[in-house]
């Protein structure tokens, strides 16, 4: 049985032009390409009903399945529906049940308006169609075959669009492939290309069918999805974790962590297991050290606070840098930044320090110290480490791998932690 051929459909003048961003489709691809289903195909097309309606067919002959985003709101431009029924060949009718819920739904958030006439335009839809609804807007969503092709018809505001895919679309899909239960997990790594991470795991993807492998970079981060669709979910659940097993076996410590956890979060959580704390000295980086060590709840546990040294006034004053050293060596030299991972550790109290400094340009390079040129360092329990870096890529590319070496630094020192 070959599998299901699933494409997309936008519409609107917004995205054609590039006003706003398709993120629907993107959003929705990452939860279909999972389920074994071929994603062929993704077409915009403006808000002119003659380029619609032959989309639609077009997409109609080739397809078994097609989900459309956009233009079913209550202006005179949302042509979507009108454009499927003819489509269809079939007459647009009044759904009765949606009149009544766009009546209350406007009297109960709007009670001192009279609702406009065009929103009633929301309740006309193609006479065959299969309304969804909408839990949580006006335009509602309906299912249309249209020759081989069952399209889904969806509102194009993100949040309603995704939880009717959620709770509506993807069951019927999952139908379709003859599988019941999927069961999925990321694998996040940082380390290691992209191309290198496939190269690692070729053999257990090629050796394992029943698991689908797919890749992700998230800079400076690469992801390995791993998705098992099976019958029930014992063979399910038995495939994923024979194949992450395997993988993880042949990934080691480029595995940081699983299904969204982030890489400052790994760290900080095992250096909170351990009852120890962090605090940051930055240059380059302006503080975003910090602000990855803290971005999730529950950072208090592992972080005592930070020390933004951007001038050598201030590494003097705050950090207590000796002043020669910044004359002799410059502020991006191994001995200032030591000097700055012993001072915050010093005066904050805190069991680890990492300290960032670098030139993150675009201007500020010099012959001996180009452009991404960094120094990066702890103080622990251990001593203290310097490590030079030389990153490639615009300032905030520089800035975020400052800031990501920094974290490995400290990843490197607390050593094999419990398994992410």
């Amino acid at each position: 049985m070959s599998a299901p051929i699933v494409e997309f459909l936008v519409t609107g003048d917004e995205v054609m032009r590039g006003i706003i961003a398709d993120t629907n489709t993107q959003i929705t691809a990452s939860k279909l390409f999972p389920l074994g289903l071929a994603l062929r195909q993704t077409t915009v097309v403006g808000d002119r009903g003659e380029d619609i309606r032959r989309t639609l067919l077009e997409v109609s002959a080739r397809a078994d399945f097609c989900l459309v985003s956009g233009g079913l709101g209550p202006t005179s431009d949302d042509l979507t529906a009108a454009c499927a029924a003819q489509a269809a060949g079939v007459p647009m009718r009044t759904h009765a049940p949606w009149l009544e819920h766009l009546k209350q739904r406007w009297a109960k958030i709007r009670p001192n308006e009279t609702m406009p006439a065009n929103n009633l335009r929301q309740a006309e839809l193609p006479e065959s169609a299969e309304v969804l609804g909408n839990p949580d807007g006006s335009a509602p969503a309906f299912a249309l075959r249209i020759d081989r092709c069952l399209f889904f018809f969806l509102p194009g505001v993100p949040r309603e669009h995704h939880r009717i895919v959620d709770e509506l679309v993807i069951p019927r899909l999952l139908e379709a492939t003859g599988n019941a239960v999927l069961r999925s997990r990321i694998l996040q790594c940082y380390g290691v290309t992209e191309s290198r991470l496939d190269d690692l795991v070729s053999p257990i993807r090629e050796a394992h069918p029943e698991v689908r492998f797919g890749f992700r970079t998230k800079y400076p981060e690469n992801h390995l999805s791993l998705s098992a669709l099976a019958p029930d979910a014992a063979t399910a659940e038995a495939n994923l974790s024979r194949v992450e097993r395997m993988c993880r076996e042949v990934l080691g410590s480029f595995v940081y962590g699983q299904d969204g956890v982030t890489f400052a979060q790994a760290v900080g959580e095992e250096v909170a297991r351990r009852g120890q704390t962090i605090c940051c000295a930055e240059s380059c980086t302006g503080g975003l050290l910090a602000q990855l060590l803290t971005e999730v709840g529950g950072s208090s546990r592992w972080m005592v606070g930070a020390f933004v040294t951007y001038s050598n006034g201030l590494k003097e004053s705050a950090l207590g840098v000796p002043r020669e050293l910044l004359q002799q060596h410059g502020a991006v030299s191994e001995p200032v930044v030591r000097a700055m991972a012993e001072g915050a550790r010093h005066r904050s109290g805190s069991t680890w320090s990492a300290a960032i400094t670098g030139i993150a340009g675009p201007d500020g390079g010099t012959p001996d110290k180009p452009v991404g040129t960094v120094w990066l360092a702890l103080s622990g329990p251990p001593g203290t480490t310097a490590r030079p870096a030389k990153y490639r890529g615009d300032r905030g590319q520089v800035r975020l791998q400052s800031a990501y070496g920094a974290l490995q630094l400290l990843r490197e020192a607390l050593g094999p932690g419990r398994a992410p």
